[in-house]
């Protein structure tokens, strides 16, 4: 929790710095992170299907396979030889509880990414150096979840990492803490910058009031 305040105070001086730094623009930034945001997606979803044949003790086959892979119309290139390796993992460790948390919160910030800089970019609140700001810092935090689910999956799966299964747990109970740490971050920026846009608006449209009642008494 430390660290997460750590980085919301420095990113707070970066905004208050913005006009003093090179800007990087939108599309230049999304192009750098088409590719990179692509594969986190089909991780998630992934995961998420196995997560689903976990919980309710189905066992991973052939035709489960198959059945992963007809996902999404076929746009979804998901990795068997990852499924297989689950297999040779105690169960106990691929059907812990906060595996399926922490890819809830994977899945759930990265469709709140996509939202909030559509809202932010639809506001007309913000100059351009401030709206590359703002995809940087959720950049940067998208990055910490693709590190997050990367260590995940390497902890989840045999042949990745030697440890024992109280290592495991344990490893993945600071990923969940991570996580949330993350998250709340994530939440807490996203709100200031809604925030921000509100009352620039409102400060805009009372400043158009105030003029249209000036004019009315001229």
């Amino acid at each position: 929790m430390k660290r997460t305040k750590t980085l919301w105070v420095f990113l707070l001086v970066g905004f208050f710095a913005i006009n003093t730094a090179r800007a990087q623009t939108f599309s230049e930034w999304w192009r750098q992170k088409k590719a990179q945001k692509k594969y986190l997606l089909q991780q998630i979803a992934a995961l998420q299907v196995y997560i689903g044949y976990a919980r309710k003790g189905y066992s991973i086959a052939k035709d489960g396979l198959n059945f992963i892979g007809d996902l999404k119309n076929g746009e979804m290139n998901l990795h068997a030889d990852y499924f297989r390796s689950l297999g040779k993992v105690n169960p106990h460790i691929r059907e812990y509880a906060k595996i399926g948390d922490i890819i809830a919160l994977e899945y759930r910030m990265a469709g709140d990414y996509s939202q909030i800089l559509k809202q932010l970019r639809q506001s007309d609140a913000f100059n351009k150096d401030e709206l590359d700001y703002f995809v940087r810092v959720f950049g940067k935090t998208l990055d910490f979840f693709s590190d997050t689910l990367d260590e995940l999956i390497a902890v989840s799966t045999d042949g990745h990492l030697e440890m024992t299964d109280d290592a495991r747990l344990e490893r993945i109970d600071l990923l969940y803490k991570r996580m949330t740490e993350h998250y709340t971050f994530f939440r807490v920026f996203r709100m200031e910058c809604t925030l921000l846009a509100m009352a620039r608006l409102r400060e805009e449209e009372d400043t158009r009031t105030s003029r249209l009642l000036y004019n009315l008494k001229q």
